[in-house]
């Protein structure tokens, strides 16, 4: 269970209008979470599944950071010049690091796809809805996917006014010119949604997209020994 919502966070830890504002390049975003469909056994513990996360951004460097269900926290950060992709965990005070390339990262996304799942992604249509989030000049996306032979939307809301840090490396949403400001992910049954609740136009030091004094560089087989181990514990 533990390494399964690590995964899922770290999946997490990413449209006609004619939008006047400067494009921002670095600062600081908040996400507000909320979630959809849980079940009896997780509704009673909801407040131990993260309600807040944290993006840096700055050209083309990106830091996503995300509570894990109140045992630690997971860190993605992705540097677009080098395609190059490290991912910090924090459990229970022990501190590891996995970096991974592009290819690879596409390969954990598809290991977290249900094995009894049969989705098809179907494409995205942008639609002349808009709205603001925060101030920012946002226009309206559905994501159609058939899953299990059902055909499921999703609504996105996403801005030109930001770089597309969160579907430029999505084969499925690439199509999609902006950053998402809105969206849902649907894990299980359960849908999480994101929202962000806060820009902040603000510096950020280089060190953010760096590995941190402390963490241990692990592979993907040595992490997963190391978390198994500490789930039987």
């Amino acid at each position: 269970m533990v390494k399964k919502l690590i995964l899922v966070f770290t999946l997490l830890i990413s449209f006609k209008c004619a939008f006047l504002q400067n494009i921002v390049k670095e600062g600081k975003i908040l996400y507000a979470i909320s979630y959809q469909n849980l079940p009896p056994e997780m509704l009673r513990n909801e407040h131990m599944l993260p309600h807040d996360a944290s993006f840096y951004f700055k050209g083309s460097k990106t830091r996503m950071e995300m509570g894990i269900s109140g045992i630690g926290k997971n860190t993605t950060i992705y540097d677009g010049d080098s395609a190059r992709n490290i991912i910090l965990l924090n459990i229970k005070g022990k501190k590891f690091a996995l970096i991974k390339s592009d290819s690879e990262m596409v390969e954990i996304r598809k290991s977290m796809s249900p094995k009894d799942s049969n989705s098809t992604f179907l494409g995205v249509n942008i639609v002349d809805e808009y709205k603001k989030i925060v101030d920012f000049n946002c226009q309206k996306a559905i994501v159609t996917r058939k899953v299990n032979g059902i055909t499921k939307e999703t609504i996105c809301w996403f801005t030109k006014e930001i770089p597309p840090y969160n579907t430029q490396n999505d084969p499925n949403l690439k199509s999609i010119p902006g950053f998402l400001m809105q969206y849902s992910l649907l894990e299980s049954g359960i849908s999480m949604t994101m929202t962000v609740k806060l820009v902040m136009k603000l510096p950020i030091e280089n060190s953010y997209f760096e590995i941190p004094a402390g963490y241990q560089v692990v592979s993907e087989k040595e992490l997963n020994n190391i978390l198994m181990v500490m789930q039987s514990n």
